[in-house]
């Protein structure tokens, strides 16, 4: 009788190990669900971030390549230049979210105001959305897609014009020391004191001349007086020119001191920088704004003529096979200022007979103060000079004719230091490629 008892008993308890199993997999996969599905999502929205991110950058480096921070809010042409500024900056931000993809699928431009209220420093805010991301098995219960979103803000700062202002500390400039004075207008690119930059300079054409004197050669030593002008100043009648001397560049570290190409094969330091991006060649200070900031300027090297250190690094910069104009280099259409931004077609590389919104035609050169007496502006053994300000311009051309050896350019913006001592040891803002004087960074958080 007890056997059957326990025979009752087996068989009323048969069935429970797969009812215990079913459920086991049933949590299982509600966990699988919960793990699975909230990885997705946060690998998804580290995506989504790293995205709005890049954009904001991207629509910031619009804004500061447009030559718009330099002008001031009153200006008349802010409001025309503003529009297609905010177009630019749309697109440049739409250009990018199609490289920075969410789970395999662009994400949605929700919005990408700019905040044009802070003079010279404009703020874009970009916020993006992804829908339907795919989930896995989450689906059993009935989940749908879900949607993640990020924010990011970014800055073109330009301390021009600017009373309150963050010193700044560009990089990878050209050693060229171009004299405080528009040859156009007869009057100041930025005001010493305040940082101001004058107005309607952008789109300016002239030519960077050298002030050594040419019976100087090989350098700007061998003279009395070395140079043509002391200080250097701007030429006007048959030369619409601003005169600049030699920075002191020092040695590069080996054993990849630039950024060059193979063709260019400057065999001095000075040569290689005006070539190379020049990562490394450092001069003795490079910061704007904050107190006296100083370079030295070389008297050993005389940049004169089409031979010239300055002519043969700039043919080699822009692509130019030779002086003058269609030589290889990047052309710049400046005629659709302000109404419209100006135009950069490629003569050359990959992108030849394209429009390209970067070149290395591009420069940034440092403004120096030339407010000074003659007879201690430069001494002929060379010595320290003061930056007041950057000047972003685009090289047309290396003249031959009647001023061999001079560089064409057309203004793109110009960023002005202040000497306000308040700002002394403020901890600058840094540049960004050196094609812009106008640092480019997130202001929020990732």
């Amino acid at each position: 009788m007890q056997r059957d008892i326990l025979s009752r008993r087996r068989h009323h308890e048969r069935g429970q190990t797969i009812i215990l199993v079913a459920i086991s997999l049933v949590s299982l996969l509600a966990m699988a669900a919960l793990a699975i599905d909230i990885v997705t999502l946060y690998v998804a929205r580290s995506e989504i971030q790293r995205a709005a991110d890049a954009a904001a950058l991207a629509g910031a480096k619009a804004v500061a390549d447009s030559g718009i921070t330099t002008l001031l809010l009153t200006d008349p042409n802010f409001t025309t230049v503003q529009t297609w500024v905010t177009t630019a900056a749309t697109k440049q931000v739409n250009g990018m979210l199609q490289n920075n993809l969410i789970a395999g699928q662009a994400p949605t431009l929700v919005s990408d105001p700019i905040d044009w209220t802070r003079q010279g420093n404009p703020h874009i805010t970009v916020t993006l959305n992804s829908s339907n991301l795919p989930s896995f098995f989450s689906k059993i219960w009935g989940g749908t897609g879900t949607i993640v979103t990020a924010t990011a803000t970014a800055e073109a700062y330009n301390p021009g014009n600017v009373q309150n202002f963050v010193p700044i500390s560009p990089k990878v400039v050209k050693p060229w020391l171009v004299a405080n004075a528009d040859p156009i207008q007869g009057t100041q690119f930025i005001a010493p004191a305040t940082g101001a930059v004058e107005a309607n300079v952008v789109g300016e054409q002239f030519s960077l001349t050298s002030d050594c004197n040419p019976n100087a050669s090989p350098n700007c030593a061998s003279l009395t007086y070395p140079l043509i002008n002391n200080p250097p100043q701007a030429t006007s009648g048959g030369n619409i020119a601003v005169e600049y001397v030699p920075a002191l560049v020092t040695a590069p570290s080996s054993p990849n001191p630039n950024v060059c190409s193979t063709v260019c094969t400057g065999t001095t330091n000075y040569e290689q920088s005006i070539e190379c991006a020049d990562v490394t060649t450092s001069y003795k200070v490079l910061s704007c704004g904050g107190g006296t900031t100083n370079l030295q300027w070389d008297n050993t090297v005389n940049p004169n003529g089409l031979t010239g250190l300055s002519a043969l690094g700039a043919e080699c910069l822009i692509n130019a096979s030779s002086h003058g104009l269609n030589k290889g280099q990047d052309k710049l259409d400046r005629t659709p200022w302000p109404d419209n931004p100006m135009t950069i077609k490629a003569e050359s590389g990959l992108q030849n007979g394209h429009f390209v919104t970067t070149s290395s035609s591009i420069v940034t050169i440092p403004i120096i103060d030339t407010s000074c007496t003659p007879s201690g502006c430069f001494p002929p053994t060379g010595g320290s000079v003061t930056i007041v300000g950057y000047l972003q311009a685009f090289i047309d051309e290396v003249h031959g004719g009647t001023h061999p050896g001079d560089i064409g350019v057309h203004v793109l913006n110009i960023a002005g230091c202040s000497n306000n001592s308040t700002n002394i040891g403020v901890a600058p803002v840094v540049g960004g490629s050196g094609t812009s004087p106008i640092p480019v960074r997130l202001i929020t958080p990732p």
